[in-house]
């Protein structure tokens, strides 16, 4: 497995992602940062099916979500 580095992906937000306002609903973060470890994971040259197939999971035990900036629909 290569050393990890940073990683940028694109996402665009659907609108079902959204609430009345267009920015996108907290829980849906959560999802957002699961497709990121997963690229993260792929730039180290390891896919999650193959890290668990090796006996290992990586269990999320408490997400804290500090927002800035909201994410929004177009």
């Amino acid at each position: 497995m290569k050393e990890a580095q940073k990683v940028t992906i694109s996402y665009r937000v659907p609108y079902a992602d959204t609430d009345q306002m267009r920015v996108v609903y907290y829980a849906n973060y959560l999802a957002y940062f699961e497709r990121a470890r997963n690229e993260l994971m792929r730039a180290c040259g390891l896919t999650y099916r193959e890290f668990e197939a090796m006996g290992f999971a990586l269990p999320v035990s408490e997400a804290v979500l500090h927002h800035h900036n909201p994410a929004t629909y177009d």
